[in-house]
């Protein structure tokens, strides 16, 4: 018996690939305030991170790419610190190496799992949410 493997690869369009620059541009902007909101807050504040460590790696690269996290002397911040900061903040244990989730995360693009930026599009503009990490992130009363 002989069984014929489909061979073609199905690739998916992400959703942030179907909007305007400008909507990619004003969606990372929202996304890396909401992201520094949410590491300004103490770790007592009980906050708790919804999705997978890989999501939340992803969301930090993210946001570390576009610069916009500064530390205390205007430089941007480094990623370990972002990613430590974030798991304190969100009580998700800090993995041993972010980076390689960062990069496994950013290829993982298909029909299971979009990247953290396309899902956040996603809510921000065809759920019209105006605060989409939000959704990602719960508060549990102590």
């Amino acid at each position: 018996m002989i069984i014929e493997m489909d061979t073609h690869m199905r690739h998916t369009t992400e959703f942030a690939d179907t909007l305007s620059k400008e909507q990619r541009d004003c969606a990372r902007d929202m996304m890396a305030r909401q992201f520094a909101e949410l590491l300004a807050c103490s770790p007592d504040e009980n906050l708790y991170w919804n999705g997978s460590t890989t999501d939340l790696m992803d969301l930090s690269h993210s946001v570390y790419m576009t610069e916009k996290l500064v530390d205390g002397q205007g430089r941007p911040s480094d990623f370990r610190s972002i990613v430590k900061r974030a798991c304190d903040v969100l009580h998700v244990p800090v993995p041993s190496n972010p980076y390689s989730m960062a990069f496994n995360a950013r290829n993982r693009k298909g029909v299971r799992q979009t990247s953290m930026f396309s899902r956040y599009c996603w809510l921000m503009y065809v759920r019209q949410s105006r605060r989409p990490l939000n959704e990602m992130v719960k508060r549990i009363k102590s």
